[in-house]
């Protein structure tokens, strides 16, 4: 009787505890995550910035040169639309395996990155440029309504090596 009461007491601890979310939860919506993540490499190869701004909310905060910006998801996509006008990508490689960490509730999240990008543009003239840089970010995410929701991004940019 003292050994299943010590049993019961055990598990009690244990299950009181615990974290509100189990590991395979907070697995599967770190592979979530990392899947939403593959489709923005893929809105990049595809230069579509409907694509890419599928998961942003109505309002996106961005941070980048010491400024923070706001800019509605609509302002985003036709600023993704420019960036991606006459692009085409041969990179947006990730250099390290992202970070990705989901709160015990899964109710928010975040991924840090780092990417090789190599990209030509064509400008005004028809004159095609090349670039080549390496980012590096965070991006924020809440899951609202079920989806997870980009809603917080840092950005920066360095020159390849």
């Amino acid at each position: 009787m003292a050994y299943l009461l010590s049993l019961l007491l055990s598990f009690i601890t244990v299950t009181a505890f615990a974290p509100a979310g189990t590991l395979a939860d907070l697995e599967s919506e770190k592979a979530e995550l990392l899947r939403l993540h593959r489709t923005h490499r893929e809105a990049h190869f595809k230069t579509d910035a409907d694509m890419l701004m599928a998961r942003s909310p109505e309002v996106l905060i961005s941070v980048s040169r010491g400024k923070v910006h706001r800019s509605s998801r609509e302002e985003g996509r036709k600023r993704f639309e420019e960036y991606f006008r006459g692009a085409k990508y041969y990179e947006w490689d990730d250099m390290e395996e992202p970070t990705v960490r989901v709160s015990d509730d899964a109710s928010m999240a975040w991924m840090i990155t780092r990417l090789k990008v190599r990209r030509v543009q064509k400008d005004a003239a028809g004159v095609e440029r090349e670039e080549r840089f390496v980012y590096a970010g965070l991006t924020t995410y809440e899951k609202r309504g079920g989806k997870w929701m980009r809603v917080a991004n840092a950005s920066t940019f360095e020159p390849p090596n």
